[in-house]
């Protein structure tokens, strides 16, 4: 079965904007409207805001080959790759040649199995001929609408396996239908913050790791700025605030640790928002992360654990 443009719509999750360029269909983290903001604001931000980051394809089918065709451009990283889950467990991982069209070929099991492919977490890809040997079900978006604002942790980075940033790993374990919105470098900045036809059930911030030298602007003013006008279009919604995660490089810890303390105490001004401690949820060892900074798979794997577990715990 090949599947239509209309059919493969109905088969991609984590996007709200599907682009059509010429045959290919591009999935978008972001309504348009809002890539046009960032387009105010910052030329790398409105590159990053259309790579594929935390979209994937889903569906329920007994076939045992599953073929589709793509192109990927933009690189951030030369390190990107489709990874295919049946059943929430790792399968196959396509490594994506750069500035190439081609194509990912996956053979899987027997019977009826969820598929997921989880696409490319630092480029911009587009797909079509999405092809299977067998028939389908569609998969019905049950799990609460949980948007995440954050930077190039949450976009996936260090990872270099789409499936395993936090944010895929969170929507594997709790089943949210997550809308995952990270872009590497991403401050507490006004465009970060819009609301358009998506509304979500509730909401996770991770931001403030890209503060820790502060040197050049008013952070204190921007990070007031920020949770006000968080409050002011969500203020009905129980949100989450994740405070920056330790990092293992030579940072004047002074400002770092000063830094972590205001995006706190201005979280906790908000009856509505409840602070998680970003140092309670990866193992403060170099073997958790990639580079000092970034958690690797392992990392965003025990960072989901604990998040999911702190989240059954308070009842988000």
């Amino acid at each position: 079965m090949k599947a239509s443009k209309k059919t493969l719509k109905k088969f991609i999750k984590g996007a709200l904007t599907i682009r059509e360029e010429g045959a290919y269909l591009c999935p978008l983290k972001y309504e348009e409207a809002q890539i046009e903001q960032f387009r105010q604001a910052d030329k790398g931000w409105v590159w990053r805001s259309q790579f594929s980051s935390g979209t994937r394809i889903e569906l329920l089918t007994d076939a045992t080959e599953i073929r589709l065709d793509y192109y990927a451009t933009d690189f951030s990283s030369s390190d990107n790759t489709f990874d295919l889950y049946v059943d929430g467990v790792l399968n196959c991982v396509h490594k994506v040649k750069k500035f190439n069209f081609d194509r990912a070929i996956y053979n899987v099991r027997e019977g009826w199995k969820l598929v997921q492919i989880y696409l490319p977490t630092d480029c911009h890809i587009g797909i079509k001929n999405f092809n299977i040997n067998g028939g389908y079900k569609s998969v019905k978006d049950k799990g609460q609408k949980v948007l995440i604002i954050g930077d190039s942790i949450t976009q996936g980075y260090g990872t270099f396996m789409s499936g395993a940033s936090y944010a895929n790993v969170l929507q594997r374990k709790t089943g949210y239908n997550i809308v995952a919105q990270g872009i590497g470098g991403l401050p507490f900045k006004d465009c970060v913050l819009y609301k358009g036809e998506y509304e979500p059930d509730k909401i996770i911030v991770s931001l403030g790791t890209n503060y820790y030298e502060c040197l050049s602007y008013d952070y204190e003013n921007e990070v007031k700025g920020f949770f006000k006008k968080l409050n002011k279009l969500w203020g009905d919604k129980e949100i989450i605030y994740i405070s920056p995660l330790w990092r293992d490089n030579d940072v004047i810890w002074d400002r770092f640790l000063w830094c972590r303390e205001v995006a706190t105490n201005e979280a906790l001004k908000y009856e509505n928002i409840t602070v998680i401690d970003g140092f309670d949820l990866v193992p403060h060892v170099h073997e958790c992360f990639h580079d000092k900074i970034h958690p690797n798979a392992y990392g965003c794997e025990l960072m989901a654990n604990n998040l999911a577990f702190i989240f059954k715990e308070i009842g988000f």
